[in-house]
């Protein structure tokens, strides 16, 4: 985890670092079900067939999202709140990782749902080479205020996920409540990361009228990380599936892991069941996730059966393709289809973390073996 102190409080942000393959190695094609997939039983919606009436966009207020092969054919709009690039001013992605894992199309990763549409704020400020970007307060409620004004891009959610460890002043909490409010009466839902430290849910989505999500394992537990006191909802959050963000490349020996991932696995999977199901109420889409959700983790394939949407989940998994063969000729292995009804825990890889002399990089990096 790194951390960016700055005058009115200290944001994190989820970092990641990937290790370039070996001189002379084949890249590896990504999984066809992620790990992340698998354990929010949402396997299905990486195949399912497009929501009839139209499909919905996450506003990402983040620090911004380049072009890729995974990431340009979901960008519908990009902006930056100092009218400065809309380009990713993190040095190790944030943004951009987001936007993979939640859309990729399977270049290097495919996401969560690829159908989506991402908008992206950037809101973090650029920074001297070898430092990190810098957020104010403030710019959660002015991101806010741009999906607002963003809205003709069909926006069903907006996805925070840098949290801050210092409360906010009366007066930043009364403006975020005001633009809160005014989302929520246009139909659209605000998702938040819970935080990467233990304890008590960060801002803002300690902030009423915001889903916090934090992170959990892939079976059934929380990752060590992860606030716990307040959360909505725990969504896959600890060694996730990834795609250098630069690279666009499946890392198949490092993983991913942090509450901004959980947030955004939540959002995307809510701006999907949203699309397909524009008659309810942000009330009643959130309430979908949070009561099937088994033993507090995410259950989209529950939330779907639930709204009525089992033939999307149905269709979905029937479209599920077999994993291929990987050099050698060995066969592909199966790909389980999970149920509607329950949460279908994948094999647990054994994963062991690297060395880093910055210790506070929580998430910075992880190799699997």
């Amino acid at each position: 985890m790194m951390r960016a102190k700055i005058a009115t409080a200290v944001i994190v942000l989820s970092s990641v670092i990937a290790l370039s393959l070996p001189a002379g190695a084949v890249a590896v094609a990504p999984p066809v079900i992620t790990s992340q997939a698998q354990a929010a039983n949402a396997a299905f919606l990486a195949y399912a067939p497009p929501p009839p009436p139209s499909t919905g966009a996450m506003c990402l207020v983040d620090t911004g999202v380049n072009a890729t092969p995974d990431t340009s054919p979901t960008l519908a709009y990009a902006t930056a709140l100092d009218g400065g690039s809309p380009n990713d001013n993190d040095p190790e992605g944030h943004g951009t990782l987001l936007a993979i894992l939640a859309g990729g199309q399977g270049h290097g990763l495919r996401g969560i749902w690829p159908q989506i549409k991402i908008v992206s704020v950037r809101a973090t400020s650029p920074a001297a080479p070898g430092q990190t970007p810098t957020y104010q307060y403030e710019n959660y409620v002015q991101g806010l205020r741009a999906c607002l004004q963003l809205s003709k891009y069909n926006i069903k959610t907006v996805n925070l996920s840098l949290s801050s460890t210092i409360p906010p002043t009366p007066n930043q909490s009364a403006e975020f409540a005001q633009a809160v409010n005014e989302l929520t009466a246009r139909g659209i839902a605000i998702v938040a990361a819970a935080g990467n430290a233990p304890g008590k849910v960060q801002y803002p989505g300690a902030e009423p009228g915001v889903l916090s999500v934090g992170a959990g394992t892939s079976t059934g537990g929380t990752c060590s990380f992860s606030a716990t006191e307040g959360v909505g909802l725990l969504a896959p959050g600890c060694e996730l599936d990834f795609a250098d963000p630069f690279k666009d490349e499946y890392e198949p020996t490092e993983y991913v892991q942090g509450t901004s991932d959980a947030s955004d696995i939540t959002d995307t999977s809510l701006t999907a069941l949203m699309s397909y199901a524009p008659t309810l109420t942000v009330a009643q889409d959130e309430n979908l996730l949070v009561t099937t959700a088994v033993s507090g983790h995410l259950n989209v394939a529950g939330a779907f059966e639930a709204a009525g949407l089992g033939s999307v989940v149905a269709a979905g998994n029937a479209a599920i393709p077999p994993e291929p063969a990987p050099a050698g000729g060995v066969p592909p292995a199966h790909v389980t289809r999970p149920s509607a009804h329950k949460t279908t825990k994948h094999h647990k890889k054994q994963h062991k973390r690297r060395k880093s002399k910055r210790r506070d990089r929580r998430r910075a990096r992880g190799r699997k073996r």
